[in-house]
């Protein structure tokens, strides 16, 4: 699935709680910029209800937009995790 830059992938994993992964590119930026994002995404994933389910959920940001400030990534990441959890409600 893909919402705003970040593409998600996810599978149901057979644990109370979900797990998380992030493939960030060289693409994306420096190493500055790259862990920032995964530090915002991280937060995002933390804060959100969909860390409760059941499943492993891979992000992997799209070269083409920056959101090196943190509050633009968390914004994008939150949608995004909405999008799933809509997608993946039984």
């Amino acid at each position: 699935m893909s919402h705003a830059g970040l593409r998600l992938v996810y599978r149901r994993n057979h644990l109370p709680h979900a797990r998380l992964g992030m493939a960030v590119s060289r693409k994306y930026g420096n190493a500055v910029q790259r862990n920032r994002l995964k530090r915002a995404l991280r937060a995002a994933f933390r804060q959100h209800p969909i860390h409760t389910r059941d499943i492993d959920l891979l992000i992997m940001p799209r070269a083409g937009g920056h959101p090196f400030e943190r509050n633009a990534a968390l914004q994008l990441a939150n949608g995004a995790l909405d999008a799933l959890l809509k997608q993946i409600q039984p």
